[in-house]
């Protein structure tokens, strides 16, 4: 693959990688940061595990011979200290591209074997993400909704533990809010859409958190104002 990216051809081998699982270690620790921070880059994550989604499964892992990985390892044993973050980097990309190469070249294959190519159509938005927050020094909710599933998954910081519990609400453009229930402080969490709460999650439609009391069942209306909110965006 060509060393020689622009800065966003980078992001996207980046997030491309992050995807696939093929960052390790600290490089791992700063591209998840970076997915937490920068709403951007973690909408390119999201659309490339979207792109990948329909090839899991299709195929059995097949893992390289040892002596591939062992030749490998002999030429980085000893590099020079300033090449070794590029090598690292080069390795990855080049193990990011054989993998994509080969996934997209079989799953054309199986296709054209197998069926005759329908006629183009448009696509069907499968992902829907929104960045739930204040300010900067504020509460934050990574949002990531599978619409094929109804599952929502939740990446939560900054709610300070108290008598108070986070709720989350959707609010349709024009529409009055509706909970979708209460979440923890901080970490991460996943709810199942019941079918009717599906129909709003759409493009342009807000998601927000207010504070409640802690209760099983979701509150009919919010008790008070948004301390977080954002718009959802669909992949």
């Amino acid at each position: 693959m060509d060393d020689h990216l622009t800065p966003d051809q980078e992001r996207d081998a980046l997030a491309a990688e992050l995807a696939l699982g093929l960052l390790e270690g600290q490089a791992r620790a700063d591209a998840l940061r970076l997915s937490l921070s920068d709403p951007a880059f973690a909408a390119l994550v999201a659309a490339w595990e979207a792109k990948l989604a329909p090839l899991h499964g299709e195929w059995t892992d097949a893992e390289p011979g040892a002596a591939v990985w062992g030749a490998i390892e002999r030429q980085l044993a000893d590099p020079p200290a300033g090449k070794v973050t590029a090598i690292e980097t080069r390795l990855r990309r080049w193990r990011a591209g054989a993998l994509l190469s080969g996934a997209v070249a079989a799953a054309l294959a199986f296709v054209l074997i197998t069926r005759p190519v329908p006629a183009p159509a448009p696509a069907t938005p499968q992902l829907a993400v929104a960045r739930i927050e204040s300010d900067p020094a504020g509460p934050l909710v990574l949002a990531r909704y599978h619409q094929d599933s109804g599952l929502m998954q939740l990446r939560i910081q900054g709610f300070e533990p108290g008598t108070l519990a986070p709720e989350l609400w959707i609010i349709p453009e024009g529409g009055a809010p509706v909970s979708l229930g209460q979440i923890g402080h901080a970490g991460e969490a996943e709810m199942t859409m019941p079918p009717p709460h599906r129909l709003l999650m759409t493009e342009g439609a807000t998601l927000a958190i207010t504070m409640e009391p802690v209760s099983k069942t979701p509150h009919p209306a919010p008790s008070g104002a948004a301390v977080a909110s954002g718009k959802i965006i669909t992949i």
